[in-house]
């Protein structure tokens, strides 16, 4: 079973995760699923982290400072939960994203520079610039940069 709270696989008859220690629910996605709907649109943290495992990208919703600082090269920032079929996050989001990432690897942001490109085209851009963050981060050997300020 899947831990909601920071993905680990753990064993199906599993009470509580392995990895964080949450509870961990035999409910019905369907009844999980209609509690959800109270979610969408809060703000949360989210910490993104290379799994060196896989050499993906992997992240844990509201984590707790000592997952922050089991992950020392992952990234927290916030994100704002949407529905399923909710569009993607709007350009400003992805432009915030973008402007933090310069920020954290010192470099000048200008949003001018950004007004020819398309929704899809920012995505790539701050995907691009995530990864920067995490192989600066990790030659550091520091943690990620602070939270942003809301």
């Amino acid at each position: 079973m899947k831990c909601p709270r920071c993905g680990f696989k753990n064993d199906a008859k599993a009470k509580f995760c392995a990895e964080c220690g949450a509870e961990l629910s035999n409910e019905r996605v369907s009844e999980q699923q209609a509690g959800a709907a109270g979610l969408i649109g809060q703000e949360v943290q989210v910490l993104f982290y290379n799994d060196s495992f896989t050499g993906k990208i992997g992240g844990i919703v509201s984590p707790t400072p000592e997952q922050v600082g089991r992950y020392k090269n992952g990234v927290v920032q916030k994100v704002v939960i949407q529905a399923a079929n909710a569009e993607d996050e709007t350009v400003g989001t992805v432009l915030t994203f973008i402007k933090q990432s310069k920020e954290y690897l010192g470099e000048d942001y200008n949003e001018n520079a950004f007004k020819g490109f398309s929704h899809a085209e920012l995505k790539k851009e701050y995907l691009k610039l995530f990864e920067r963050v995490l192989k600066m981060k990790a030659q550091r050997g520091i943690g990620g940069p602070p939270p942003p300020t809301p």
